[in-house]
């Protein structure tokens, strides 16, 4: 599926804004400030059902607006799936989803690759940004592990408010059994997704790009599941309980979950520039393109803002060539200005919108 029209009103700076892309690609300019990013914030909203910049939709509203609405037409050969949100000052929004006439369910939906300025310090930055990004894509891919997730977070959540209202050990001993049944299962979801699917995909050898970049085939990844090595959860569990207490959370676990990209077993950020890093986290998403598309019948739509922002012309053009490959739209803005010189040979992928 990919987007044919998209409709927004009153929604950031945009009193109205109407885009008919007849499923094409789609390249935004323009300078800082003029709403490019808001353009991809809309899509995923639509989509994702959730703003990438604010918890508080509220301030998506135009300034002296009651509030927004957003429409978006996806297709495919055979069907038109439209999705409509509206959203007022003081209720909450609301989001239909429809395929043909009838109500679409979130496995209808594309799946959102959005890749933003913050995804591209993955390697040297937080751990968060490494865990976020293995998670979404699992849940992509094994659609139950976001139910066994979600149930894990019930139980972690309670056990952090028990540890800082500390409670009796007896109180406690029941959000322990509750973390361990959860976190078990989390974690062996998480390990089976990543020596099946994760491991092989980021380590598969690219076929383009590669007599410029040639470190893109020689970058393995480890896992470090949350706890230490070679001991069961529910032990790390109980080897944790006194530094938990004093800390008022729950140190160990499946939601500590972070993997490591490696170059001749050495740190991948103590070993690249900042733009390889760049370029590396990028063609990590394009990485699991089959994997997603086998696993949604509704493909992939790739949302990237800011490209010229954050990579050099060279390692611009060989993103650009591997995109161009996929058979997913794309999504992408850029700031006026900068130089597109590395752009040109792919330009005709791509419809040209400027703000």
């Amino acid at each position: 599926m990919s987007i044919a029209r998209l409709f927004i009103k009153n929604f950031r700076l945009f009193e109205t804004l109407l885009l008919d892309l007849n499923k094409e690609n789609l390249l935004i300019t323009g300078p800082n400030g003029s709403g490019k990013t808001s353009v991809l914030e809309a899509i995923n909203l639509l989509i994702s059902r959730k703003s990438v910049r604010t918890r508080d939709l509220k301030e998506c509203i135009k300034e002296g607006c009651e509030g927004f609405s957003l429409g978006l037409e996806i297709k495919n050969k055979k069907e038109l799936l439209t999705i409509k949100a509206a959203k007022q000052v003081n209720k909450r929004i609301s989001i239909i989803s429809k395929l043909g006439n009838s109500p679409a369910t979130k496995g209808k939906l594309p799946i959102i690759q959005f890749i933003q300025a913050k995804d591209l310090r993955m390697i040297e930055g937080e751990t968060e940004l490494r865990r976020d990004f293995f998670n979404k894509t699992m849940f992509h891919v094994e659609h139950s592990s976001e139910i066994d997730y979600k149930n894990y977070k019930k139980a972690l959540n309670q056990r952090n408010i028990s540890l800082k209202r500390k409670v009796s050990e007896k109180e406690l001993k029941v959000w322990n059994e509750a973390l361990i049944e959860t976190g078990s299962i989390l974690a062996e979801k998480q390990k089976f997704f990543f020596e099946s699917v994760f491991k092989k995909c980021m380590e598969e050898k690219s076929k383009k790009g590669v007599v410029k970049a040639l470190f893109l085939n020689q970058i393995k990844v480890a896992i470090k599941k949350g706890w230490s090595e070679g001991v069961s959860f529910s032990k790390a569990l109980v080897e944790s309980a006194e530094k938990d207490r004093a800390l008022g959370y729950t140190s160990v676990g499946p939601h500590r979950l972070d993997f490591k990209y490696a170059i001749n077993n050495k740190a991948a950020k103590s070993f690249l520039s900042r733009g390889q890093q760049k370029l590396l986290i990028i063609l990590s998403y394009f990485k699991f393109n089959d994997v997603l598309m086998t696993a949604n019948e509704s493909g992939v739509i790739y949302l990237i803002d800011d490209i010229t922002s954050e990579l050099d012309q060279e390692n611009l053009a060989i993103v650009l060539e591997q995109a161009v490959e996929l058979k997913a739209q794309l999504l992408i803005t850029a700031i006026k200005g900068k130089s597109l010189s590395n752009m040109t040979p792919f330009l005709d992928k791509f419809r040209q919108l400027i703000l």
